[in-house]
């Protein structure tokens, strides 16, 4: 029931390639007078390289075994934060989504678990999920009362 899911390294290599292109489009930009828009591509190559950088390392992996799941306990803006945290199956008190399109349970306390799409191997997480906590499925909890 172990398992790993990991941010797909192909799309972080593929976004640190767009990085070269951004900045000469930017200085580009700059050196015909359009500094602001210059300026502003020049930050997006920076903030965008940087932003994606951690997705080289396991700190963003999700994994789980029998005791629970362990993966990134931050999301802020449009990328996963470095920290990570531990919570078991039955502290798992519900599944959601953030604006930013990041899937995370949630314990009853607050404390959360982040994954995107990019990671490789999230499917087998909700397997994992599902069979640990058929409860947490809508298709799975009973019909509301007077229904």
């Amino acid at each position: 029931m172990a398992g790993r899911s990991t941010i797909d390294r192909r799309m972080v290599w593929a976004a640190l390639a767009a990085v070269p292109l951004l900045v000469f489009v930017g200085v580009m930009a700059a050196r015909e007078g359009s500094r602001i828009v210059g300026g502003l591509v020049l930050a997006l190559a920076v903030f965008g390289g940087v932003g994606v950088l951690p997705g080289l390392s396991s700190r963003l992996d999700l994994t789980w075994d029998e005791g629970g799941v362990t993966g990134p306990s931050q999301a802020w803006g449009p990328y996963i934060g470095l920290g990570r945290r531990r919570l078991d199956w039955d502290e798992i008190a519900g599944i959601g989504g953030t604006w930013a399109d990041y899937a995370f349970v949630a314990s009853a306390d607050g404390r959360r678990i982040y994954w995107t799409e990019m990671h490789r191997g999230h499917a087998g997480f909700m397997r994992a999920l599902r069979r640990r906590r058929p409860d947490l499925f809508e298709s799975n909890r009973p019909p509301a009362a007077g229904a």
